[in-house]
């Protein structure tokens, strides 16, 4: 791909899809539940980690805008891409990775907590296994002393990519469901194993919430 090419591409890619997230999410005929403790918990100041599945994140990143929340996004050209969309979202960013060099990504957002900011990770991400609890989302919420907020989503119209998080896009005008569990921490005795499968059955409870949703 010749420069000029490249540039076009950068200039058109964020503002498509940008419209794209809000045209599809203003047209969904959208059902939200237990949002009001996460909202009071919000305006209370407390520093909330929102934990969604990796293929899960198209209505929760426009539901969540204009909240400050920061969200990890990569070094890469997509990660790029990624930035530029969520900050016209309303969202706030760190630049890292999850994998290379994730202590410094992890400490970055820790910083941000600590000031008692908000952010949204992807427990399985960013490369799977899909829907399988990794360490790093607990590790920052207990070292931040922050509240874990369980997030599902599901549609009755929907696509799910052929990609491994199995990239769920709930098409326009579809019933959709957007479910937020309780805000939560966890016993300070426990192992870490226990712990991700906590969080995993409590991500398993909002999703299974959220499919009963929209067969009604």
């Amino acid at each position: 791909m010749s420069a000029g090419k490249k540039v076009l591409k950068d200039k058109m890619i964020p503002p498509f899809a940008y419209n794209l997230i809000k045209l599809t999410n203003q047209s969904y005929r959208l059902e939200v539940a237990g949002w009001e403790p996460v909202k009071k918990a919000l305006e209370a100041g407390d520093s909330l980690v929102f934990s969604s599945w990796h293929g899960k994140s198209w209505v929760p990143a426009y539901f969540l805008r204009d909240l400050g929340i920061y969200a990890l996004t990569s070094l890469s050209r997509d990660g790029s891409y990624m930035t530029e969309i969520l900050h016209k979202l309303g969202w706030k960013t760190v630049r890292g990775s999850s994998s290379r060099g994730a202590s410094r990504s992890l400490l970055a957002l820790y910083r941000k907590l600590k000031t008692g900011a908000s952010t949204a990770l992807t427990p399985d991400g960013p490369t799977g296994p899909i829907y399988q609890v990794k360490p790093g989302i607990i590790f920052l919420q207990e070292k931040a002393d922050s509240l874990l907020v369980p997030m599902g989503v599901d549609a009755r119209w929907k696509k799910n990519f052929n990609s491994w998080d199995q990239y769920l896009l709930p098409l326009p005008f579809s019933k959709t469901a957007l479910v937020f569990g309780e805000p939560f921490s966890f016993e300070a005795d426990l192992e870490m194993e226990a712990k991700q499968k906590i969080l995993k059955e409590k991500m398993e409870a909002v999703n299974l919430r959220a499919a009963e949703i929209v067969k009604k």
